[in-house]
């Protein structure tokens, strides 16, 4: 039997799919490999018909990094095994990515049909990227969009992420407890997502601790006490008690408060404690554990409660009056349970300056061309009143918003809604960063990214900008999305001449 290859770093950059090898052969063959192609990434709607939350952009950057750093030889050790094409092999082990990465940074809010990221390179540069930067930028905006639904249902009691287990796979658990945090989780249980990224991860026990000293009452306070014994000067971990491996009110709270009091922990303690509720009638158990808490003295003492909670059951456990000072999420935040396909896509928008668009009769999968960036637009009371995506260079609509003229955008769809931007009543700020140039990345911005906590300020600080009818978590108000006059034009220009050639 062959032993199985190891991957390295640089394995990230080729997991494509056949075709975009096949297709850059192709390329390749006929001299297009130096045509200039823009792609966008964006997605089409979201599971609540509202917003997302941008995530992975710091490892899509990454991807260029490796595949420029990687050594000719190196890249030809994997092409050679899985291209059969030699000039191809040649090509790609001699390749360096060389053109420019345009991206809303992590954190942002997004809207669909936006371009959350914009490449422009040469051809087959381009062409075998949309695989590795799809596979980054779905999963781990699948993962921040539901952080935020699930964090903004619990509001203002915070939310710990703790689904690796049940995550899909190594990287989806590292990086998606990440994107977890930028989409509002305080924090979270994985010890490499703490190494990668720096943010200190969390811990308590679980029922297999309790058990591992025997059955019954004085087993279970045994463990109780041993924990908390060896715990309570350790920085990383909160004295947190799991009272429900046998009965939640018949005895593990009675065994957690003897437990505190012979160890010396009250109110006057300084680090965290308190129960854990992992199963039964959350909302029952944990107002009487409150009341037995409060009456025993420990009024400090914090409830956590998990159990597969997801943000309709914490809306309805907070309707019941539960009382919880830390809800903790696994499998719904680790893989988007509700909704585990992000559907993002990566659609070529422009070649050798010349915009191209595909059509459908699925009027929602119709392209908008060209070359473009985002600014979002602010009203006098400092809400996001509206997005308006431009073309880049040339466009006049984009000149009168940043220079704050009146401004009219129009609704695409119904050219009746419209709304008039008035001088000096509005504020704009470009969506759009500028991530690499030229195959140069821009440290300033990339370094950026690095800062997780500051991601997810950034999030917590737009979210404070979205007003309440369109952060709802039902039917939220619609946010306007719309084209400048410029890229309007072009697109049904587009449209018209193809329509014109069908038969």
């Amino acid at each position: 039997m062959a032993r199985k290859k190891t991957l390295t770093e640089f394995a990230k950059v080729i997991n494509s799919d056949r075709y975009q090898y096949t297709e850059s052969d192709i390329f390749l063959m006929e001299h297009m490999e130096e045509k200039i192609a823009i792609f966008d990434v964006f997605f089409r709607k979201t599971e609540d018909g509202g917003f997302a939350v941008i995530a992975g952009i710091q490892e899509v950057i990454n991807l260029i990094e490796i595949l420029n750093n990687t050594s000719t030889e190196e890249k030809r050790m994997y092409f050679s095994e899985i291209i059969e094409e030699q000039h191809l092999v040649d090509y790609l082990s001699n390749m360096k990515f060389t053109g420019d990465i345009y991206a809303m940074r992590d954190g942002e809010i997004a809207y669909p049909n936006e371009p959350v990221l914009t490449i422009k390179a040469p051809l087959i540069q381009a062409k075998i990227l949309e695989t590795p930067i799809l596979n980054i930028l779905n999963m781990q905006m699948a993962i921040a969009t539901k952080a935020s639904r699930v964090t903004r249902a619990a509001y203002p009691v915070p939310v710990s992420s703790f689904g690796s287990r049940r995550a899909h796979g190594f990287d989806s658990a590292v990086a998606g407890n990440k994107a977890a945090v930028i989409g509002g989780c305080v924090n979270h249980s994985n010890l490499v997502t703490e190494y990668k990224y720096g943010i200190p991860s969390i811990g308590t026990m679980a029922h297999s601790y309790v058990q591992t000293f025997g059955v019954g009452s004085e087993a279970e306070r045994t463990a109780f006490e041993t924990f908390i014994k060896h715990r309570q000067n350790r920085e990383k971990n909160a004295l947190i008690l799991l009272i429900d491996t046998y009965n939640t009110l018949g005895m593990g709270i009675k065994n957690a408060i003897e437990a505190f009091k012979n160890c010396g922990i009250d109110d006057s303690y300084k680090g965290i404690y308190g129960i854990r509720i992992d199963s039964g009638d959350l909302a029952y158990l944990s107002k009487k554990c409150r009341a037995i808490l409060d009456e025993a003295g420990f009024k400090k003492a914090k409830i956590v409660l998990t159990n597969s909670l997801n943000e309709e059951l914490i809306r309805s456990l907070r309707e019941q009056g539960v009382c919880a000072d830390i809800y903790g999420v696994g499998d719904e935040i680790a893989v988007s349970k509700s909704n585990p396909c992000f559907g993002g896509v990566y659609k070529i928008v422009q070649i050798d300056n010349n915009p191209v668009i595909k059509l459908s009769e699925d009027v929602v999968k119709i392209s908008n061309p060209g070359f473009k960036e985002v600014y979002r637009v602010y009203d006098n009371h400092g809400f996001a009143y509206a997005d308006l995506i431009t073309l880049m260079n040339g466009d006049s609509d984009r000149e009168l918003l940043i220079q704050g003229k009146n401004l009219t955008i129009r609704d695409e769809k119904y050219d009746f809604k419209f709304s008039d931007l008035k001088e000096g009543e509005y504020t704009i700020k470009r969506l759009t960063n500028d991530y690499i140039i030229n195959g140069e990345i821009n440290t300033a911005e990339y370094e950026r990214l690095f800062d997780i906590m500051g991601c997810q300020k950034y999030y917590l600080d737009s979210l404070k900008k979205v007003s309440p009818e369109r952060k709802r978590l039902e039917n939220p108000h619609k946010y306007k999305v719309d084209l400048s006059a410029d890229l309007l034009e072009l697109k049904y220009k587009l449209i018209k001449n193809i329509k014109a050639e069908i038969r």
